[in-house]
């Protein structure tokens, strides 16, 4: 897999998975804001775009997978969990990653299975009148 600096997400996804993720405008926006802390990408497996990962650096060493998506077309082939693997391993070797975070939406069962699969634990749940989250911490 090969991470290319992006400024917006390309990746098609089904209604269902594009209503847990930020609009294309502000994802536009999140990147355009945060240069210093932000960092996006498009996930080529040789020269097919299959997905996008969008990461902010919010301590020293310390990141937060605010987007990850694999395209529609790419999904149940297991290639987002190769790509998971091989963009944590790119953040460890590239910016010095020691801890990356992320939430999912409770009860989707799919970005459970693939953050528990590489490696993610679940740290706690936030359950108030508008959100009900999971978070979770991967220690590379």
């Amino acid at each position: 897999m090969t991470f290319v600096s992006s400024a917006e997400m390309k990746v098609s996804l089904c209604p269902e998975q594009a209503e847990m993720l930020s609009t294309g405008e502000t994802i536009r926006q999140i990147i355009r804001e945060n240069p210093d802390s932000v960092m996006a990408f498009d996930i080529l497996d040789g020269d097919e775009l299959i997905g996008f990962v969008l990461v902010h650096r919010f301590e020293e060493h310390k990141y937060f997978l605010w987007e990850y998506a694999i395209d529609i077309r790419f999904q149940n082939q297991h290639k987002g969990t190769r790509a998971l693997i091989e963009f944590i391993d790119y953040l460890k070797v590239h910016h010095g990653a020691k801890e990356i975070t992320t939430t999912y939406i409770y009860g989707n069962d799919h970005a459970k299975h693939v953050y528990e699969k590489v490696g993610f634990v679940e740290t706690d749940v936030v359950n108030e009148p508008d959100c009900h989250e999971v978070n979770m911490a991967y220690h590379v």
